[in-house]
């Protein structure tokens, strides 16, 4: 006797749509694209000194990419439908405003040199910068078509607070062009660099996406705290050459000189209040790692607690650190030279062969001579977010994850309920 097996109706294709609906669906990606395409075409036509440059766009797609997270965040607790409209807005306009500061780059990057060469040639992925927006692009333009449907949105909320951290990096970065040598002058290079760059964003909300998984799944979240705790320790305790460890102290890259006739020094000025900060930042992740790892291996829920308590002393450290070190930025310039400790950085490489090249002898009155230079031209010495791009974009890294792990520790149920089948998530990726 045969038998009829069950019909998966999961696998049975679904009515088809109108095609009037399909087209309406990718009005979210293609809207966009086109108004990002418009602002790039009058940036040609009305030139530089009269339209917005790619330093503004890329600051307003940052803006739209923060909205766009904070609402994403939040719909998952409330069960808000126009929520995930308007987060679907914030990252379609943060796509427009990324596109469009890319598209002005390669505007940019020709007019520097007059057009000689060929257009492709200018296709901006020359730094970091270029690639940092050209990276959240892609993350931004995968979110924005995996969220044009309602129970995709989801994944908006992780995936645009990711892509803001690399505009970030990005901004700290900063936008100045740089000449390539000529074994990367090269029609491979845009293909190249280009496919892997926007492909990068791809992983990124794939990592959004499996973050996701792992909560619907039942992942503990003291789990995940005990991984950013892990992170975090790691950032403390590379930044500033170990000296957070060693000396509790924390410092920027020093810039001589102002404009395009700065040029950086491979010294380090000390900044009041924040190495005390971050060292208090630290310790708590120490502790927040500690009760979480006995919590994972005896099952104590007042450890786990008190390991969540760690994580929100040391979130709030982390944030004044941030911020102190922003104020400072601005509160030492005109006496950065008294805050130069030569003689302790003298016995780094870079250190050492910047005073041979300059004349200044390793010893304690090369050190004298060199302090001397230093307040003769205080006014030329200066810090700002620039001197250390990639470890200011650890930290706010490491702030955006730890503020994930808290939120997702309160309410993990209703988050969980709120999330789309463990069959959907994977779907997605």
């Amino acid at each position: 006797m045969s038998t009829i097996s069950r019909i998966d109706v999961h696998n049975l294709p679904s009515g088809s749509e109108p095609l009037s609906a399909r087209l309406t669906g990718w009005l979210p990606v293609a809207i966009p694209i086109a108004l990002a395409a418009t602002i790039v075409f009058l940036r040609v036509q009305f030139g530089e000194t009269r339209f917005l440059y790619d330093g503004t766009l890329i600051v307003l797609a940052l803006v739209c990419f923060l909205f766009a997270s904070v609402i994403g965040l939040i719909e998952m607790y409330a069960d808000k439908s126009v929520l995930g409209r308007w987060g679907l807005l914030m990252a379609s306009s943060g796509l427009m405003f990324n596109a469009a500061a890319w598209g002005t780059r390669w505007v940019a990057a020709g007019d520097r040199e007059g057009w000689i060469r060929w257009v492709f040639r200018y296709v901006p992925f020359a730094n970091l910068y270029d690639l940092s927006i050209a990276f959240s692009m892609g993350a931004a333009l995968t979110t924005v078509i995996i969220c044009r449907k309602k129970e995709s949105r989801v994944v908006m909320g992780v995936s645009m607070l990711m892509a803001a951290l690399i505009v970030t990096l990005a901004i700290f970065l900063g936008r100045q062009f740089i000449d390539l040598p000529p074994v990367l002058d090269s029609y491979w290079r845009p293909i190249h660099v280009g496919i892997a760059s926007t492909s990068y964003g791809v992983v990124l909300v794939c990592f959004s996406i499996a973050v996701l998984y792992l909560i619907k799944d039942g992942f503990k979240i003291e789990g995940m705290g005990a991984f950013v705790a892990i992170l975090g320790l790691g950032i403390f305790g590379t930044i500033n050459r170990f000296s957070l460890i060693t000396s509790g102290t924390y410092g920027l890259n020093v810039f001589f000189g102002a404009g395009d006739e700065r040029s950086t020094l491979p010294l380090r000025a000390t900044v009041p209040v924040v190495g005390p900060l971050m060292v208090l930042a630290m310790l708590l992740l120490v502790g927040a790692l500690a009760c979480f790892a006995a919590d994972l291996y005896r099952g104590d829920e007042r450890l786990k607690k008190y390991g969540f308590w760690a994580m929100w002393g040391s979130a709030a450290a982390q944030l004044g650190s941030i911020v102190t070190l922003f104020y400072q930025m601005k509160a030492i310039n005109g006496t950065i030279a008294s805050r130069i400790d030569l003689a302790s950085q003298a016995g780094y490489p870079k250190v050492a062969e910047w005073l041979t090249a300059n004349g200044i002898p390793l010893t304690t009155a090369g050190v004298q001579q060199a302090n001397k230079v230093f307040e003769m031209n205080n006014a030329q010495l200066s810090v700002s977010g620039n001197s250390n791009p990639v470890e200011l974009g650890a930290l706010f890294t490491l702030l955006a994850l730890t503020g994930l792990v808290l939120m997702f520790g309160f309410r993990t149920e209703r988050v969980i309920e709120r999330l789309p089948s463990l069959e959907r998530l994977d779907e997605l990726m």
